[in-house]
């Protein structure tokens, strides 16, 4: 089958990597997005076990256009008997980029009638619309003079975990924290550390890896199961086998943390995670090189940037304290960053003799952010 999933823009190749050791598909890199083929069974799997994936979908299409009457005719020439049963409803899911004459609400609303008008072509029935529950949601989007369309097999997106009981205020989302662990080169075994973890993301989504545990192996509220092509026995097949494939073990996880709140947060996040026996959490201050463990490898870190935690004045102070108390600490390791204050940071690094190995621009939510590799 044609199929794509969604990711965070600037980590599109780590997802690409992550698919093709998943399934043992070539994947395509693409904005925000990666393509590939794969049997149906994929997309079983992708949806339980996938880090750094939020959506799998079903491609409908990739085709130009250049106008509404173009998108109508698109959408209108495809079958969609498929997917979706005459007595369940629809919805689309339109996402616009780019400056066009109409907005995404026009998309939605030519592309939905030209769904109704194609399966009472087909089928002799008319499609109800739910935009609020649907059963089936059509992802739509119109990109410069490019439609794409798919059919959502995910539903909610999958970086949203299940353990976060407590949300920290500039949490990480895990998508991300597991994209840095990739990037960082850590191995389950080897002594990582996150000197700010906050509500421990990076160190529960490290536990994780290292359990070889699926993130999502437990969710049942897949849209995949309001589709017809799709069978519940084999996701909870697909489950028990990936539970099979699991391995628990105490590893060498730290996260650091200053506030008492923060920290409990995280312990009762890791809790729900099923992995606070394997992570070693405590309060600790990231620019004292005492409170940093011994034969440290990897530091994998989400520092506040000056936007929602603390002022920006006291960024200028915190990166060279704790880019010096690592080298003191650990000096040789591997560094792997997260900061939308990288102008700072890249300050902070000369001034310490960092050296950065490695960047790349990663849009968290609406901000825009660098990963660094460095070695301190």
């Amino acid at each position: 089958m044609e199929l794509f999933a969604t990711t965070v823009p600037g980590l599109e190749d780590v997802a690409a990597r992550e698919v093709e050791l998943l399934i043992g598909c070539r994947a395509q890199p693409d904005v925000g997005k990666v393509f590939f083929q794969a049997p149906l069974e994929a997309v079983y799997r992708l949806n339980l076990a996938a880090r750094t994936l939020h959506r799998v979908f079903i491609r409908l299409c990739r085709e130009s256009f250049e106008g509404l009457d173009d998108l109508y005719r698109i959408a209108v020439g495809l079958d969609y008997g498929d997917f979706i049963d005459p007595h369940q409803s629809f919805a689309i899911r339109s996402e616009r980029v780019g400056v066009h004459c109409f907005t995404s609400m026009d998309v939605s609303r030519v592309v939905g009638q030209a769904v109704i008008d194609s399966h009472l072509a087909s089928r002799g029935c008319r499609l109800r619309v739910d935009l609020d529950e649907p059963d089936v949601e059509l992802y739509c989007l119109v990109r410069g003079g490019e439609l794409i369309m798919g059919v959502d097999t995910t539903g909610r997106s999958l970086h949203r975990r299940w353990y976060r009981v407590y949300e920290h205020p500039a949490a990480l989302k895990p998508t991300i924290a597991s994209a840095m662990l990739m990037l960082s080169g850590w191995e389950p075994g080897e002594v990582l550390v996150d000197p700010m973890c906050g509500g421990a993301t990076i160190p529960i989504e490290a536990a994780l890896m290292a359990w070889d545990r699926a993130p999502n192996v437990d969710r049942g509220d897949f849209n995949l199961l309001r589709l017809r092509l799709f069978d519940a026995e084999a996701l909870r097949e697909e489950g028990e086998r990936l539970r099979e494939a699991e391995s628990r073990g105490v590893y060498p996880i730290y996260g650091l943390e200053e506030s008492e709140r923060h920290l409990e947060g995280g312990r009762r996040n890791a809790e729900r995670a099923g992995v606070l026996e394997t992570v070693d959490l405590r309060l600790g201050d990231a620019a004292d090189p005492a409170s940093y463990p011994k034969a440290l490898s990897h530091v994998v870190v989400n520092p506040p940037y000056g936007v929602r935690m603390i002022p920006k004045g006291r960024i200028r102070g915190l990166y060279p304290a704790s880019l010096r108390a690592l080298r003191e600490a650990a000096e040789g390791a591997t560094l792997t960053v997260i900061t939308a204050a990288y102008r700072r940071f890249r300050e902070a690094a000369g001034e310490m003799d960092v050296e950065i190995l490695s960047e790349r621009g990663v849009l968290h939510g609406d901000l825009h952010t660098v990963i660094y590799l460095c070695r301190v």
